[in-house]
């Protein structure tokens, strides 16, 4: 059900723009580090960790640091363009 202009109150306002600086402050960092963990990088593609480790086993770009999973963002964008 879609809300008329009367129906909205300065406190619907308030509360989707919280709603709105949240979403932005939690997605911000997925789109400017250059190296991503796991989980982040699932965010990034939205895509689930079993997708993620199939493509793994298909050669999707990943660095080892220190034994810990990192995922470059400018080698993912470029492997996902040459299958596109």
């Amino acid at each position: 059900m879609r809300m008329t202009e009367e129906e909205i109150t300065k406190q619907d306002l308030n509360e989707m723009k919280v709603d709105i600086v949240n979403e932005i402050r939690r997605t911000s960092k997925i789109y400017t580090d250059r190296y991503l963990s796991k989980k982040d990088t699932c965010k990034y593609l939205r895509i689930s960790n079993n997708t993620l480790d199939k493509w793994i086993s298909l050669g999707f770009p990943l660095l080892r640091v220190n034994g810990v999973l990192r995922f470059d963002r400018i080698a993912i964008d470029k492997w996902l363009a040459e299958r596109v």
